[in-house]
């Protein structure tokens, strides 16, 4: 029997092929909603890799922004409260500050499949191509939180770009709500490399701005 390929070209074949298996990641973080009246809304696109189940295997507790390189909750403390230091908040603090200034959080991504090649790829360029290719599901909010989409401010934690605002217009129809993805949401700058200090100063000069027109 003749092997139509030698060695080093089969290795070569099931490198190529192993790159393109699909994983799944999904978004294991459940929204916050606070108890009172949400005064804004944070959305981002979907949680790290070290905050996703990937095929099934669940990262175990986690919320948003569980990255160390992320500055989220530095800028969200000098933001709404500029007289502390700001400090590393645990899970409980982190849940606590959000409803102390009725903050409601949601990712818009529920799951994704992209090729093993970009597995640990945490870039949000992984998602856009997987929506392009129809790869990718956003999530379904109960109606209690879907009707505050239409009435609180909307900041999303990065500036506009074309990917994030098709994601959005997915995660809008999903949830029955008319929202213009490119003018009922603040695009903020992203916290991520940044000087906390100077980011948050930044977000509330733009929040200021954004809320007295909505």
């Amino acid at each position: 029997m003749q092997i139509p390929y030698e060695r080093p070209e089969l290795e070569k074949l099931l490198t190529h092929l192993y790159a393109y298996i699909m994983v799944k990641h999904e978004d294991k973080i459940p929204f916050f909603l606070p108890k009172k009246e949400p005064k804004l809304i944070i959305l981002g696109t979907m949680g790290s890799i070290n905050a996703r189940a990937i095929d099934g295997v669940d990262p175990g507790p986690c919320f948003y922004y569980n990255n160390n390189r992320n500055h989220f909750w530095k800028v969200l403390q000098y933001l709404f409260e500029p007289d502390r230091d700001p400090k590393k908040l645990d899970l409980k603090e982190k849940k606590q500050f959000l409803e102390k200034h009725s903050i409601a959080m949601t990712n818009i991504v529920e799951s994704v499949d992209v090729p093993n090649k970009d597995k640990l790829d945490p870039s949000d360029t992984v998602l856009f191509y997987a929506h392009k290719k129809g790869r990718l599901i956003t999530k379904k909010l109960p109606r209690k939180f879907r009707a505050y989409l239409k009435t609180a401010p909307l900041f999303f934690t990065c500036r506009s770009k074309k990917g994030i605002t098709n994601l959005l217009e997915s995660f809008f129809e999903n949830n029955e709500v008319s929202l213009n993805a490119k003018s009922d949401v603040w695009f903020w700058a992203t916290p991520t490399r940044c000087n906390p200090l100077k980011r948050s100063l930044l977000w509330k000069e733009e929040m200021d701005r954004f809320i007295e027109t909505y």
